[in-house]
Order: structure tokens, then C-alpha cells, then sequence
């Protein structure tokens, strides 16, 4: 799950089989994410960017990991993994016994990295060689961490919740994670360019994001863009259209909006155009994503 939009729904108990899937997504900026996901059919998603932190915990089906240069980590039921931010990776959601996939996420924003009190407690993990990792399984998480990440999760998803309240939760179970023996990692101190047009562009993606205004407000000239993009491999085409689609993979996982909704969220007026340039960047259909919704 990519970053998501400034997005809100329902929160839902867990589906049963045959019962309307249960999807959720809450956003609090400066604080973190809470996501439902879930997939009518096991897919293959390719070259995802995670810009933050994330703790997920799969609930039906496996999910296996796969980030640049480690190891593949692959979580059963009951099981949990950590992913570190600012890196590209590949997911495998597979479905088991005819069930669906279904997974919880909590997203932690960077600006929790930076909390007094978990530096000075990651460094001390750091000082006795507890290096973080791209991908980490927690194969036996203990009750403590399942109740802190539930706690947080929940946090968000409550607007009763103060801003306050829920960054302490989320703070919380970052903790009980160097109680497992997992630093989550800092955020670069000077951001890529690549970094700074994603983080940009990220809460309004509809917009068209021509060259001229992206240049304006990074306040460099299109022409530095273009020549700094092309020497970290890419191009603001590129960024604004994984972009998009990642967004739009969220919320048909964490949502229940509808296709055409979803192709409007992301900056697409025809859906069909959406559904092409969404099956060219994943191989998959939008509709796929739910599956076997769509049967009676």
C-alpha cells in the first residue's frame, strides 16, 4: 500500500466468508494511516513505492515481500511485517482456500521518526548492532504489539480521538517494535528530487502537475527538473503516473468506491482511459482487484 490520499471511510469488522468485504482507509496528516485491505484474488503487485513506515499484519491469505536487494519475507495469518520507508518494492498477495486476501496496515508518518523520546531508544537498539531492515517478518508477534498496533489503528479511525492521543499511539507501537528488535528508519535529511516532486504531488493528484508549476514550487527551473529526474532514472511523466495508479490500487483495496469514483480521485475524467493506463502499469484490470465480487 502506497501512500494514500486525504481520504476517510466507514471503518467495518472483519468480512466472514460470503459477507460484504470490509475496506477501510483514514488518514491523519502528520500522524499516520490506518488501512483495511482487501483483495477478491491474489495478484502480483510490481514496483510499489513506500515512502513511510509501515506495520502489516495479514489476516487472510500470504503476503510475501519482495525489496531491492534482500532477502523475500513472506507472512501467513496471524503474522506481521514491517516495511521501511523511501523504497521500491514487489508485492505477492496470494489467496488461500478460496477465501480472499485480506491484510491491516498502520503507516506511520515520517515526522514520528523524528519523536525525542523513540531517537534516543533506536539509537540505544543501534548502539547494540540492531540494524533496520527493508523487510522484516514478525513471525510471533507478542499480544502487547497486536494491542498497541490495534489501539493506534483504531485511534485514527476515530474522530473522537484527538490528533494528540492518536500520535501517542501510534508512538506507542513503535516502541513495542524496538521491543521486537525493529528500528524503523529516518527519513533522508536531504531528500532526492524524485522524493520531493512524489511528496508534492501526493495530496492532489488530480490536478494536472504541469512541468512549469512543479518547477515553481521546488523553485528550480524546468530545465534543472528534467536534467535531476534524468539522472535519478526518471521523469515527472513517470512519478505523476505511478503516482496516480498506486493511489488508485489503495483505494480500490481499502475502499469501496466505485471504479469510475476512483478514476476521477487520481485525475482521470474517463475511467476507461484509467482502466487502460492501470492494466498497463500493473497488468490487471481495476475490477480484478476485487475479484469474485463481482459474482452473484
Amino acid at each position: 500500500m502506497p501512500a494514500a490520499p486525504r481520504a476517510s471511510v466507514p471503518t467495518l469488522p472483519p468480512a466472514a466468508d460470503g459477507a460484504p468485504l470490509a475496506r477501510a482507509l483514514h488518514a491523519r496528516a502528520g500522524i499516520g494511516i490506518a488501512a483495511q485491505v482487501v483483495q477478491g484474488r491474489g495478484l502480483a503487485v510490481l514496483r510499489m513505492r513506500v515512502e513511510q513506515p509501515a506495520l502489516v499484519f495479514v489476516a487472510r491469505g500470504i503476503k510475501t515481500v519482495h525489496a531491492a536487494q534482500a532477502k523475500a519475507v513472506r507472512a501467513l495469518p496471524g503474522q506481521a511485517l514491517v516495511l521501511a520507508g523511501q523504497q521500491t518494492v514487489d508485492f505477492h498477495n496470494e489467496i488461500t482456500e478460496g477465501a480472499h486476501y485480506e491484510a491491516r496496515w498502520l503507516v506511520f508518518d515520517n515526522a514520528l521518526l523524528e519523536d525525542a523520546g523513540y531517537r534516543a531508544r533506536a539509537a540505544e537498539h543501534e548502539a547494540r548492532g540492531v540494524a533496520p531492515a527493508a523487510a522484516r517478518l514478525l513471525a510471533q508477534p507478542s499480544r502487547e504489539l497486536e494491542d498497541a498496533f490495534e489501539s493506534a489503528r483504531l485511534g485514527l479511525c476515530a474522530g473522537a480521538v484527538p490528533d494528540a492521543i492518536a500520535r501517542l499511539r501510534l508512538l506507542e507501537t513503535m516502541h513495542w517494535l524496538l521491543e521486537h528488535g525493529v528500528v524503523l528508519r529516518s527519513p533522508a535529511v536531504r531528500p532526492d528530487v524524485s522524493t520531493r516532486v512524489r511528496t508534492l504531488i501526493a495530496g492532489s493528484l488530480a490536478d494536472a502537475w504541469p512541468a512549469d508549476r512543479v518547477a515553481r514550487e521546488l523553485a528550480q527551473s524546468q530545465a534543472s527538473l528534467r536534467r535531476r529526474l534524468a539522472a535519478e532514472g526518471t521523469s515527472l511523466t513517470q512519478l505523476l503516473t505511478d503516482a496516480r495508479m498506486a493511489t488508485a490500487l489503495t483505494l480500490l483495496q481499502a475502499t469501496n468506491r466505485p471504479v469510475t469514483q476512483v478514476a476521477l480521485a487520481v485525475g482521470y475524467e474517463s475511467p476507461s482511459r484509467f482502466a487502460v493506463r492501470f492494466r498497463h502499469r500493473f497488468g490487471f484490470a481495476p475490477t480484478a482487484v476485487r475479484g469474485h465480487e463481482r459474482s452473484p
